[in-house]
């Protein structure tokens, strides 16, 4: 009768309330209530043959009606589910740093934004123009409190766009996350960051950034994904991308 083989609670409660009925039956009888001259021991037996048939035909129906409900409710979950699946966006993170370089114009026009990143404010200062040589002077205003640049790719690998694309440090208390507006299917969003280093800081200095990237898919549902990157003064390194959570 039932699926998973467990007996619901409404079951024990149908059952308490008909021999709660009974009950309070039986107590009425004893009770000096002026009762028809006809109504006598077969009369109250053919009563309670109906009453409990009656009351136990309707088990079978309800506990199929539960089974129905339950069932249907299982059914559009799944069928909600896989709708969602068709249409996520999954974002990949890669450091291209090493192929990047400020002297070819390809690498500088294929960026999105140059963004400033430090401990105090996180992601700020977001700054992009269709002419490359203006990075290239951007850049050349930098102090020696940053080190060098990350060449910074996300990736959109999944079935459908990924939209209000957001990215932001979870672990700073940034004002407000950088916009990365839409991220279409297998597009991509280039990132330029200038990660600031304390310039009296030793060999020994590092810090970690906590990303994460929120974005909608096209029924409106918000997904996250996390990954870290870790600075220190020479050298840096980005770790694997979560999968998209639902929020």
């Amino acid at each position: 009768m039932f699926k998973n083989r467990k007996i619901p609670h409404w079951i024990f409660l149908y059952v308490v309330a008909i021999l709660l009925v009974a009950g309070a039956v039986n107590v009425l009888m004893y009770l000096a209530v002026p009762t028809l001259p006809d109504l006598n021991a077969p009369s109250w037996l053919g009563f309670w043959g109906s009453y409990l048939g009656g009351a136990i035909g309707c088990l079978p129906a309800l506990a199929a009606l539960y089974d129905n409900r339950r069932e249907a409710r299982r059914q559009h979950e799944e069928s909600e589910k896989s709708r969602r699946l068709a249409a996520l966006p999954v974002m990949a993170c890669e450091d291209n740093s090493s192929s990047f370089s400020l002297s070819e114009v390809d690498s500088l026009s294929s960026l999105t934004a140059m963004v400033f990143l430090d401990s105090v404010v996180g992601l700020h200062g977001s700054f992009n123009h269709p002419d490359p040589n203006q990075y290239r002077e951007k850049l050349k205003q930098l102090d020696d409190s940053y080190p060098g640049v990350i060449f910074f790719d996300i990736h959109n690998i999944g079935a459908g766009p990924a939209l209000n694309v957001t990215l932001a440090c979870s672990n700073i208390l940034q004002t407000k996350p950088l916009l990365l507006k839409n991220i279409g299917t297998n597009e991509t969003r280039s990132l330029l960051l200038c990660v600031q280093i304390p310039p009296r800081s030793d060999n020994n200095y590092q810090i970690d950034f906590n990303f994460e990237i929120t974005f909608n898919d096209i029924f409106g549902n918000t997904y996250v994904q996390k990954l870290n990157l870790n600075c220190t003064k020479e050298q840096h390194s980005l770790s694997t991308i979560s999968i998209p959570n639902l929020c």
